[in-house]
């Protein structure tokens, strides 16, 4: 609401906490049919405070969702705000705003009172005209009209009223919240017999707020409440702090791993599932954020800003520990990779299972206690649930987390794994094609049929992986931290993705980042960040033809090595218009174009010396080629494709 600079601490949002697995979705707990599904409705286009929330929301539910075995899914769309659209989902999540609509609102209001489930954060409450709206902002929320708020955001100690309800049993009489800017209402909810207030501000918190105007001196502010007549929860947090004048969040909205409970327990019961108890054992293959341990000896936690923020464990001394709760589901060899980051000292760390030493690893200098690397070993693990400990060894460093992935070097060997053959892609969810959008924007999945931006080379990327090459450029999953695209020269880990055949027939695509690729139903952009595999991360492949050997050289514009050598043909399949580069030697030729009878379809004489020819092919049908290109004792022969 209002801004102002903020002390700047360590602190970012909270990263992903995900679940994946290499070898078999037989396996994969997290590939099974899930408990409840979620899905959550926001803009991310207003105020980087609650843009900033988003971000670290849509990391840290769908952590959340591969853990406790429910799925997550977050639209831009609210449209989909229908009944058609909603009846697919058990809960829906208000992150950022509300309905504008009148047939959003009418779809909302109708799902809620069918016995939907809702939770709704900081944001999706304001307004200041409830009229405009009453069962909302009056009847469901009970709030009426914003009337005050508290600057800048800070943290404050919660009283919780009701430790009986399914979402604060976990929760002690009083906690301290995570970072927030706090809002007051029209309404006092202690007057609304539907409504239950299940934690708000202590008094102990007072003054709540360091700007003048914004500062809460006294009174009585609700933060996390429920109406008895529907299945809800609304948390009054999710702004986070900002640097605005950098543009740098400077804390997380999930730092308080009790304020975690109560959404975890929740979503739980929202989902009509059991809430309370231990958190289940987090799977192996996956990452294991460091926070998360079950049990720890001289550390602490703070904020981190390496990429996807959350909290990282440091000031480690010889000794300390950090204990974790795993299920393995294959026994094997794994690698396991411990993000670190070190000042002066350096250190030592060591994975155990009952006293025994699996591995070890030693932490370098990387020069500050926020600039981080990766280090790795290779560690033999049994089958099922057991007790991991990191041991450090040597002191002074900071962990952010451990992943493990299932070791392998054999490439893709599953004969239903179409490698040097080009594809098309069609999501199972809307029937519609991928489209590499020639590079020049994000990959979308809206295409009704397929054309030269819509067909991929499938290349062995080595390590069990494969690549996926589009008009000459491979196709990068952008490590899940932003929409696909399909604009990269060459290939490293980020073009990397396994390729995996679903029971149903169907494949998916698992990036490096143990991430599935979404079609996102094409309502939007795809992105590599989905926990799990449902119906938007299915996808049906057709075989259009082998991926030539000139293929496998192209790229959008020739390289000077190629140009100097035996020359290269661009794009491969081409559309309207074929480009080749020949030796340098050359100065004249002749190029001509054959079906694959033999008959010539198009012949040109060439007698100019040029970077880089073009041929007008836009006469030809779709179909399967032979380019000739000949001068003296030069001959060059390459099988090409016209795809539109």
């Amino acid at each position: 609401m209002t801004t102002c600079n903020f002390h700047y601490k360590r602190v970012m949002r909270t990263v992903a906490l995900f679940a994946i697995l290499l070898l078999s979705a037989v396996f994969n707990v997290q590939a099974q049919t899930p408990k409840f599904k979620v899905i959550a409705f926001y803009h991310g286009t207003y105020d980087a405070a609650h843009i900033a929330f988003v971000k670290e929301a849509n990391q840290w539910f769908p952590a959340i969702a591969a853990q406790y075995g429910f799925s997550y899914t977050a639209t831009t769309n609210w449209d989909n705000l229908n009944a058609n659209f909603l009846s697919q989902y058990q809960v829906v999540l208000f992150l950022d705003d509300l309905p504008a609509s009148a047939s959003q609102r009418s779809a909302f209001q109708t799902y809620m009172q069918n016995g939907g489930a809702w939770m709704g954060f900081h944001v999706c409450a304001y307004t200041a005209n409830a009229s405009e709206w009453s069962w909302y902002h009056n009847t469901f929320l009970g709030t009426g009209n914003f009337t005050t708020n508290t600057w800048g955001p800070s943290s404050a100690t919660l009283r919780v009223e009701d430790r009986t309800h399914p979402s604060t049993t976990r929760l002690p009489a009083t906690f301290t919240s995570a970072v927030s800017e706090w809002y007051g209402w029209q309404n006092d909810l202690r007057n609304n017999a539907n409504i239950k207030v299940l934690a708000s501000i202590d008094p102990v918190s007072f003054p709540l707020g360091n700007q003048n105007g914004n500062i809460w001196y006294s009174g009585y502010y609700p933060i996390m409440w429920t109406n008895k007549n529907f299945k809800m929860l609304y948390a009054n947090f999710g702004h986070n702090a900002m640097n605005y004048s950098t543009n740098t969040q400077t804390s997380s909205t999930f730092a308080s791993e009790i304020q975690n409970r109560f959404l975890i327990d929740g979503l739980l019961w929202l989902g009509g599932q059991q809430p309370g108890g231990p958190a289940p054992a987090i799977p192996v293959p996956g990452t294991v954020q460091a926070e998360n341990y079950t049990d720890m000896s001289g550390l602490q936690t703070e904020a981190t800003t390496d990429a996807g923020g959350g909290q990282n464990i440091g000031y480690t001394d010889a000794g300390d520990w950090l204990d974790y709760k795993v299920n393995v589901q294959t026994a094997g060899t794994y690698n396991v990779e411990f993000r670190v980051a070190s000042q002066t000292l350096g250190g030592g760390i060591e994975l155990r299972k009952d006293g025994a030493v699996l591995g070890s690893v030693t932490v370098p200098v990387t020069g500050a206690w926020q600039t981080w690397a990766t280090v790795s070993d290779s560690v033999v693990l049994a089958a099922g649930e057991q007790t991991l400990r990191v041991q450090v060894t040597a002191p002074g460093f900071n962990l952010n987390w451990l992943k493990f992935t299932a070791a392998t070097s054999n490439p893709p060997n599953d004969p239903g794994v179409p490698v040097g053959q080009v594809i098309t892609l069609r999501a199972t969810s809307n029937s519609l094609y991928v489209s590499g959008e020639n590079g020049t924007m994000a990959m979308t999945c809206t295409r009704t049929a397929p054309q030269t931006w819509e067909q991929f080379s499938v290349l062995d990327a080595g390590n069990g992986k494969v690549n996926l090459r589009s008009m000459g450029k491979f196709v990068s999953s952008e490590n899940g931290t932003q929409a696909m695209r399909a604009n990269r020269a060459t290939a490293a880990s980020y073009e990397a993705f396994d390729w995996i055949t679903n029971e149903d027939g169907t494949i998916s695509l698992r990036g490096n980042n143990g991430m599935y690729v979404s079609s996102e139903n094409g309502e939007q952009a795809m992105n590599c960040n989905r926990p799990t595999i449902e119906g938007w991360e299915k996808f049906n492949f057709t075989i259009v033809g082998p991926a030539a050997a000139a293929a496998r050289l192209a790229v959008s514009a020739p390289v000077a090595e190629a140009q100097a050598s035996e020359g290269i043909v661009y794009p491969n399949p081409f559309g309207t218009q074929l480009n080749y580069t020949l030796p340098a030697k050359i100065s004249s030729h002749t190029v001509a174009i054959y079906d694959l009878s033999g008959k010539q379809l198009l012949r040109s004489v060439i007698k100019s010396k040029q970077s880089a020819y073009f041929l007008n092919v836009s006469s030809l049908p779709r179909g399967m080629y032979i380019l000739d290109i000949s001068s003296g004792t030069y001959h060059k022969r390459v099988k090409v494709q016209k795809a539109e």
